[in-house]
């Protein structure tokens, strides 16, 4: 029986070409998946209702597309047609959008792709949960980081203190760090600079900051390997969040170390978390699920949270061994002057102060990274520096190196 052109048709040029080239991608996507061990299996002991669901998905467009190839018709053909002028319609509206967010940077939206950027570089750590890579540099937005070859965003130095030098080991997560600061623009490093305008010296002083690190993690850092540095001061940087549990980069993030991702999730994953435009979504869906507070309510103290016990603790193992070795110890809080932390802190004898004065210097629509990223600017960084110098001064610490 001989087809008719009801029956069958011959697409043009383009139209297989672009079938060919979605079936080809289709199918690699199909593979990448079926490679996949969900962690939760319940289809086949292998994969997860919803990755099972996906694969069916991609196996029957697969599928459609390989009959418009193979068996193309008429009726078929048209509704296809219609099918990629919108798909590639969408497709080139949505990258425009997300060209656009980029160029445009609104609010700082930047800050949901890079964070995730920056702690996908961690690597593995075994006691500390995860660290910072060695010997690296890279561009965090607008900012270079450079860590060197002990994991710190600082010179090169050696573990073993030249004959004069004086350290000062800062410790701290992603504030002393100087997260949405550029190289050289953090308090620690802009602190070496103020001190070695002063007599004596030199100074050195660490950032050891680390992303995310709590009191605990700060601790073990300390006791581990900011000690084998010989600090002659140690200063800690303490933020509210320092309160929370340790997070968990291989749960939280993928990795950039290998950089090609493992698994198919981990391929939507990646795609989502460096989305601009999926990240404004995101912030949107944020400021509506938005409660006003309380304006009756009483305000919660830090050391209600149910983390402050354990990280009072941490603090003052850090007090305890900088006291068996006569190195000064110095908490300063990143704001909260009106906390309860103070005091209870000086009633475990750990000298604390309040950066709030620094804040203060700065005008107020100059305080943030930007309207969504809540840390401190460089200029509030500066007078961190300029702050902490004072209080080092005000205490003689700077005349005399009881440490190390």
């Amino acid at each position: 029986m001989r087809s008719t052109p009801e029956m069958t048709c011959r697409p043009g040029l383009a139209f297989t070409l672009f079938t060919g080239v979605l079936l080809c991608a289709l199918c690699a996507t199909l593979v990448l998946g079926l490679l996949h061990v969900s962690a939760q299996p319940t289809v086949l002991g292998r994969y997860s209702t919803a990755h099972f669901a996906l694969l069916l998905c991609l196996a029957a467009a697969s599928g459609i597309l390989l009959w418009l190839l193979l068996a193309p018709r008429p009726e078929s053909v048209r509704w296809a047609g219609n099918l990629y002028a919108l798909l590639v319609s969408t497709v080139v509206a949505v990258a425009a959008a997300e060209v656009g967010l980029r160029l445009v940077n609104p609010w700082g939206i930047e800050l949901f792709s890079l964070l995730p950027y920056h702690m996908q570089g961690m690597v593995d750590h075994p006691t500390l949960g995860y660290a910072h890579p060695r010997s690296v540099s890279y561009q965090l937005g607008r900012n270079r980081v450079s860590l060197n070859s002990n994991g710190h965003r600082d010179d090169e130095m050696p573990i073993e203190k030249p004959p004069g030098e004086r350290r000062i080991l800062v410790l701290g997560d992603s504030v002393t760090f100087g997260w949405g600061v550029d190289q050289g623009e953090d308090f620690p490093t802009r602190l070496e600079a103020l001190l070695r305008e002063q007599p004596g010296g030199p100074w050195q002083v660490i950032n050891a900051g680390v992303n995310g690190y709590n009191s605990q993690q700060e601790a073990a850092f300390f006791a581990s390997e900011g000690i084998r540095f010989k600090p002659d001061i140690v200063l800690l940087v303490y933020v509210r969040n320092d309160v929370d549990p340790p997070i968990d980069p291989n749960a939280a993030t993928w990795r950039r170390y290998p950089s090609w991702p493992s698994s198919l999730p981990e391929l939507l994953d990646r795609a989502r978390s460096l989305s601009y435009l999926y990240q404004t979504t995101k912030l949107f869906q944020r400021m509506a699920e938005l409660r006003p507070p309380d304006a009756g309510a009483p305000g919660r103290s830090l050391t209600d949270h149910p983390g402050w016990p354990a990280s009072l603790k941490a603090l003052k193992s850090i007090s305890e061994l900088c006291e068996r070795r006569k190195i000064p110890f110095l908490v300063a809080l990143e704001s909260g002057s009106a906390e309860k932390i103070p005091v209870q802190l000086r009633q475990a004898d750990i000298d604390a102060i309040t950066l709030g004065p620094a804040w203060s210097r700065v005008a107020p629509d100059k305080h943030r990274v930007s309207r969504v990223d809540p840390h401190p600017s460089a200029a509030v960084h500066a007078e961190f520096a300029a702050l902490l110098l004072e209080e080092l001064r005000a205490r003689g610490w700077l005349e005399e190196s009881p440490g190390g």
